[in-house]
């Protein structure tokens, strides 16, 4: 039971750094995004490459945060599986209220 243990760590840093650089990557686009609409705000600019890169800035946001929410659910889900007590021995059984996430 241990080698499912083992093996399910390697599985859960591939997920939590495919993680963290997704929302990584969220949070600059979105900073890129919202600078690009004050920049419209205030200039006006009327190029069509700025509506093509507006909304691409905007597209991109909205496809990392799916991504990202989808990642972060796996994330959740492999952590509570690595946390699980393998037994079903009640004595080692880990307190719902000790574990971290619950209140996320």
């Amino acid at each position: 039971m241990e080698q499912d243990g083992l093996r399910a760590k390697p599985s859960f840093r591939r997920i939590n750094r495919a993680t963290r650089l997704t929302g990584t990557l969220l949070c600059w686009t979105h900073a890129a995004a919202m600078a690009l609409t004050a920049t419209e705000i205030l200039l006006q600019p009327s190029t069509s490459r700025w509506t093509t890169a507006w909304i691409g800035s905007w597209t991109l946001t909205g496809a990392l945060l799916i991504i990202w929410a989808l990642l972060r659910t796996a994330q959740k889900q492999r952590l509570h599986q690595i946390t699980q007590p393998e037994d079903d021995d009640p004595g080692t059984a880990v307190s719902d209220t000790t574990t971290y996430g619950q209140a996320a």
